[in-house]
């Protein structure tokens, strides 16, 4: 589990309440200029993590009911997020304000990314290209490792002979600090070729001989094995016959796939609070390796090809930041961000039989971009307006500007903030998107211009008693030139900028600590009403194709997600938590060929889904904790995911029961 923090209103609190953990008093996503939450525009949302069984940033964004994330599978399996109805790719992750998101696709795994006790995550709910650039669209989630002092380790187990394990070490010692992380994760899987394996590891150093000068340096590596089962086949058909490679529950018993994520930083930070600055370097390496086989044809003959497909992608960049205190009450910051990505990819298909390679093919293509930001925040009594505007410029395509304009308003001191925002945001093509060698099928397009969005918000938070925290939030985004694939002239696919997506969306959560402290708990509910335009192929035939508009209901997004927990400390140092998750109604749409050379279209609906999570702890001596725990006591069996128009999707993981012992020190 983790501790969700109201940190819009962190510097309500008053010097005489208890607090049950130390709430950081600033942020350092939402704004550059690391500020209190109170002068942030946009809605945040921080969760930092407890000694338990969280074992990724899967587990931590799943507790924030802005966001849907699933996962494919148990713990450490593939997962990307939904975050206020904007899928994965426009959602910008940072680790410790590092871009973490791939230009090959998009996205980052969640579950590449292991979280360590103390660790804390900033949900920026709000678009903030003028800060990032690219892919910022629906938002930022930035991982801030901790570096408190202290050893934290912790050992889970399930009943399907699955364990995770890790551990994190950090002292400060005078000038001088380090911090060590591992973790080791394993999981046979509830269905054949679902298993898992995963470790990683880092080590941080810093120095700091005077209050206006430190340096860091970090470096973590993350290494994952698993198996790629595919979606469940639907067997009610008497006449089921297994997939060419599968079984009756999955369509491959062979897919396996590995991933390999590296990354590294030097930062040095000087300077006070009147000038100070930082130069941050960085490289970030994600290594993916797919192998699978499939139904090979030559001639009049068949065979079975196995094909390995392998894509390096590396990132080098630095990122320059200058910031001064003006006149009191003015707050100006400016910087620029270099960034050379460079993407190798190679295909190898083999005759498994023959055991002689058919073919062989590889490309590469690279990007080099700069940004250019400025920011300005004025605190002008109760009022605090705030600017802020990056240009990105790119070798691969046209450049973009992006403006913010925002305004906090605190008419009640430690009672109530209001704030509202706008900006303007984009996302650069992939390079998928952009270099995909031509073949007689498909082919990039190197024409391609970034997605565009402009998004609005209004929040509200309040803290009208001591022991009880509310935030309401409302908030308009409309995205334009969104990438497509389709097929064109000779029915060869390409990406074009074609559609829209407008999301009208809101969002209420309560947060409570009564009674010292002894019962705590928090209720959440976002809704999210999206429109999507799209342009879908409604003929094909030979080389001739015809295509149309159609504006629906956006796919993969729930409409509705409801999420509450609740704490009980029951006893001397035992205590109860439960968490639910109730997620609306998903819509996802396919061709329909019945009627072929026109195609129609068939929608599929996942029905929605509660998810019941329950604990009991127990701490001894001050130092260790001992907890069992069920995941999905209820057992729903609710897709998790879309597969295709003829299969039963992807199952979510079975009611599963776990033991785990946690040490403190």
């Amino acid at each position: 589990m983790v501790k969700a923090l109201a940190i819009s209103l962190a510097l309500f609190a008053q010097p005489d309440e208890l607090p049950v953990y130390e709430m950081p008093e600033v942020i350092v996503t939402a704004t550059r200029l690391s500020l209190p939450a109170e002068l942030s525009p946009w809605p945040v949302e921080v969760l930092v993590v407890e000694e338990d069984e969280v074992t990724d940033l899967t587990d931590v964004l799943a507790q924030s009911v802005s966001a849907d994330v699933r996962s494919y599978g148990y713990e450490g399996h593939s997962a990307f997020p939904i975050l206020g109805g904007i899928l994965a790719s426009r959602v910008l992750v940072l680790y410790n304000g590092v871009h973490m998101n791939s230009r090959r696709d998009g996205v980052i795994d969640l579950s590449l990314i292991p979280m360590a006790p103390g660790d804390r995550v900033e949900i920026v709910k709000g678009p903030l290209s003028a800060l990032y650039g690219s892919a910022a669209i629906g938002g930022v989630v930035n991982v801030i490792p901790s570096k408190k002092d202290g050893l934290a380790a912790r050992f889970t187990a399930t009943d399907q002979w699955g364990m995770n394990t890790s551990a994190r070490g950090a002292i400060n010692w005078g000038i001088l600090g380090a911090r060590v992380t591992g973790s080791y994760l394993t999981n046979p899987g509830f269905r054949h070729n679902d298993d898992v394996m995963r470790y990683s590891g880092g080590v941080g150093f810093w120095i700091a001989p005077t209050d206006a000068f430190n340096i860091e340096l970090n470096t973590a590596y993350t290494w994952r094995q698993m198996g790629v089962p595919g979606p469940a086949p639907d067997t009610s058909d008497t006449a089921f016959v297994p997939p060419i490679f599968g079984d009756s529950l999955v369509y491959s018993l062979y897919d396996r796939q590995a991933d390999k994520l590296m990354r590294g930083n030097l930062k040095t930070s000087f300077g006070k609070q009147a000038f100070s600055g930082y130069l941050n370097l960085y490289a970030v390496n994600q290594d993916f390796i797919y192998d699978w086989p499939r139904q090979g044809r030559w001639g009049e003959g068949s065979y079975t090809e196995l094909v390995n497909n392998q894509y390096d992608d590396l990132r080098l960049g630095g990122d320059l930041q200058l910031s001064a205190q003006l006149a009191r009450r003015f707050r100006l910051a400016g910087g620029l961000s270099i960034e050379k990505e460079m993407l190798q990819v190679r295909g190898i298909y083999t005759d498994s039989a023959a055991d002689t390679v058919i073919w062989d093919y590889s490309w590469d293509a690279d990007d080099s971009h700069l940004g250019i930001w400025t920011e300005l925040l004025a605190e002008l009594g109760v009022f605090t307006p705030s600017a802020a505007a990056r240009l990105d410029l790119s070798d691969r395509n046209e450049s973009f500007f992006s403006p913010e304009l925002g305004l906090s308003v605190v008419p009640i001191p430690e009672k109530l903030k209001i704030a509202a925002a706008y900006g303007r945001s984009f996302r650069a093509p992939t390079l998928n998107d952009l270099f995909w060698p031509a073949d007689e099928y498909s082919q990039g397009n190197p024409d391609l211009v970034p997605e565009r969005s402009q998004s609005f918000v209004l929040s509200a938070d309040a803290r009208p008693f001591r022991f009880l925290k509310l935030s309401a939030a409302g908030s308009w985004k409309d995205i334009t030139d969104m990438i497509s694939w389709l097929p064109f002239e000779g029915g060869i696919w390409r990406p074009e900028n074609l559609d829209r997506v407008t999301i009208w969306g809101g969002e209420l959560s309560s947060s409570w600590q009564v009674a010292e402290g002894l019962f705590s708990g928090s209720l959440g509910l976002a809704y999210n009403h999206a429109t999507e335009t799209r342009t879908i192929l409604t003929y094909s035939s030979g080389t001739e194709t015809e295509v149309d508009t159609v504006e629906r209901q956006a796919a993969f997004i729930p409409p509705l997600i409801l999420k509450g927990d609740v704490a009980i400390h029951a006893w001397q140092g035992g205590k109860i938590e439960t968490a639910v998750a109730w997620t609306g109604e998903r819509i996802n749409y396919y061709p329909d060929y019945s009627t072929y050379p026109e195609i129609g279209v068939i929608e599929k609906i996942i029905r929605p889904s509660l998810k019941l999570d329950a604990t009991v702890s127990q701490k001894l001596f001050n130092l260790l904790t001992v907890k069992i725990g069920v995941k999905n006591l209820t057992n729903d069996q609710t897709a998790a995911h879309f597969g295709g128009l003829n299969d039963l999707d992807y199952p979510t993981a079975p009611r599963r029961f776990y033991a785990g012992l946690s040490i403190n020190y």
